[in-house]
């Protein structure tokens, strides 16, 4: 008898162990499998009509077609993106809140902005960089300048009181027209603007006269004439402006390239990042968003999560350098 109820006792504690075991290995798995059960929110930190915006809406419909999900793309606009970017980092980490991010919110940020409502290594995990280049120059058509040169020349004049506008203070456009200034010692006066868009509203219409603006948002203007363009201020020409020469090529060394890039708050779990990664992955190999990426002046080269991470790391740094250098400050 006494055997019998041993044995028993045994058989249920095998059942209960194996039981506890399963369920450990089967819970994150299972949450993977079942996400996303409902709709996903793609935070762009930026207004509707900008770069971040147009690539947010890119992938948006990828990743709806592939995790077979709603992915609805909300603008959080302000701060030069840090007010949507506060918004996603204190989401809750359940994959159903995204962010499309820039090398503005995640590596430029931490140095400009002295009281930054979230570290971005440390608030975000990233899902990996979409696409990458430089920004671009440009000018009204009636301005006298057609190059850079031509624009030193003309801020060098006795009294001359030029200005630039860019998408924000502490944004990529700003600190390329401080470093602007900063190597031809010259001095134009920076205008912040709350995105893209009503920047290049105010080019167009001839309130202001020189910008730096993202190629995605730039280049259909400047494609239509309505704007015109002095410079790229990338690593290299873009291949969408082949015939506009690169910052460096102009006597100024500034050769940082921007990016776009999806993340999701902190403690995300790593099956749910997983699954976004390869959302993100097999969208990015379809031809035609491919094709669109490089109508837009932007490049796609895969790279892993780690390694993306580590630019991420490198890019704070080298921005940081070039705003205690160029004196960029908050306006």
């Amino acid at each position: 008898m006494r055997h019998t109820i041993r044995r028993t006792l045994r058989g249920l504690a095998f059942m209960t162990i194996a039981a506890l075991a399963t369920g450990f290995m089967s819970g994150p798995a299972t949450a993977a499998d079942n996400y996303p059960d409902k709709p996903i929110r793609l935070v762009v930190p930026f207004p509707a009509g900008g770069g971040t915006d147009v690539v947010g809406r890119l992938l948006a419909a990828r990743l709806s077609t592939y995790l077979k999900a709603t992915v609805i793309v909300e603008n959080v606009a302000g701060a030069t993106g840090t007010i949507g970017s506060a918004q996603v980092a204190r989401a809750a980490p359940d994959g159903y809140t995204l962010l499309l991010g820039i090398s503005g919110t995640h590596a430029i940020a931490p140095s400009i902005y002295p009281k930054l409502p979230y570290e971005p290594l440390r608030d975000f995990v990233a899902i990996g960089r979409i696409a990458y280049g430089g920004n671009v120059l440009v000018a009204n058509p009636a301005y006298p300048a057609r190059d850079i040169k031509a624009l030193v020349a003309l801020a060098k004049q006795p009294g001359a009181d030029l200005t630039y506008g860019s998408w924000g203070p502490g944004s990529g456009g700003h600190l390329a027209g401080e470093s602007l200034n900063v190597a031809a010692g010259i001095h134009l006066r920076h205008v912040p603007y709350k995105g893209v868009a009503p920047m290049l509203n105010d080019l167009m219409g001839g309130t202001l006269q020189i910008a730096m603006a993202d190629l995605t948002a730039a280049l259909p203007q400047i494609r239509a004439g309505k704007i015109r363009a002095l410079a790229v201020s990338g690593a290299e020409r873009s291949e969408a402006l082949p015939d506009v020469p690169t910052f460096a090529e102009s006597g100024i060394p500034f050769k940082l390239d921007s990016w776009f890039a999806l993340f999701a708050p902190a403690r995300t779990p790593t099956p749910i990042v997983d699954k976004l990664d390869q959302a993100m992955q097999h969208s990015m190999q379809d031809p035609a968003l491919q094709a669109q990426i490089a109508s837009f002046g932007m490049r796609y080269a895969p790279i892993s999560r780690t390694q993306f991470t580590t630019q991420i790391r490198e890019d704070t740094r080298t921005w940081a350098t070039l705003v205690k250098s160029s004196g960029a400050a908050l306006e």
